[in-house]
């Protein structure tokens, strides 16, 4: 008889033994499932088999940067226009291709597009006065285009490695900032806005080009439009994220 009570009470505890078991291996499973789930929401890197978005930034620059420039040169006077071309295309639409590079860990698109993005709705922001203390749109922005050129600066240094015309495009918008900060030697103001708006408009045009190479090459599967590195088999792949894994397009 106590044989007996002792292999029931084994047989319980068997059972009971058997449930927690089972209950931890349906825990693990629904573990997994969670982890799973919420690692393929959070693990950003999947955008990289999405979308390029290098030509959005750079189609974004190229109209923000050539109608400013314009608009220096006194080519361009709608000034409502231009605001709003500052405030989406050149702010919004530029500070998103930064942020979506940043996600897919590609840091020379993201630093381009987000301190360009930064400039364009910082201009923005000044020009028509949003806050009390910048009500001025003709005031002295000299320390603005400063810290605008010191950014732009390593940004340069950056795109020497890629080609010619990344080189050319964040050297030009460089120069612009150099010209607006260190201008002042010139006797005329409007010769100082009419130069600093010819680099500009220039630096858009590059940015237009880059924008065509991006799409007419990659619709094509053929490089259509040559993007000139500096050294031949040297070229650095912007389609590669920082860890150095190609992304596919």
């Amino acid at each position: 008889m106590e044989e007996n009570n002792n292999n029931n009470f084994n047989s319980q505890t068997q059972i009971i033994d058997n449930k927690k078991d089972e209950d931890k291996s349906n825990f693990k499973e629904l573990d997994y499932l969670v982890r799973s789930l919420g690692w393929n929401l959070i693990y950003v890197n999947r955008l990289d088999y999405y979308a390029n978005t290098i030509p959005l930034g750079a189609f974004c620059n190229s109209v923000a940067f050539i109608l400013y420039g314009f608009n220096l040169c006194h080519v361009f006077n709608c000034e409502h226009f231009l605001n709003g071309v500052l405030l989406i295309f050149g702010g919004i639409g530029q500070l998103t291709t930064g942020a979506l590079e940043f996600i897919k860990g590609r840091a020379f698109p993201c630093m381009v597009y987000l301190a360009y993005g930064f400039f364009c709705l910082s201009l923005f922001i000044f020009k028509n006065g949003i806050f009390q203390a910048v009500n001025n749109s003709n005031q002295d922005l000299t320390s603005f285009y400063g810290a605008c050129m010191i950014i732009s600066i390593p940004i340069t240094i950056s795109s020497i490695k890629i080609n010619l015309f990344y080189i050319l495009h964040t050297l030009l918008t460089t120069a612009f900032f150099v010209l607006e900060v260190f201008g002042e030697g010139f006797n005329e103001g409007k010769v100082k806005e009419n130069t600093a708006g010819v680099i500009l408009s220039i630096s858009g045009f590059v940015s237009l080009y880059i924008f065509l190479t991006q799409i007419i090459n990659e619709a094509m599967k053929f490089p259509m439009l040559p993007a000139i590195p500096i050294k031949p088999g040297n070229e650095v792949d912007i389609t590669q994220d920082y860890r150095g894994e190609h992304i596919i397009l």
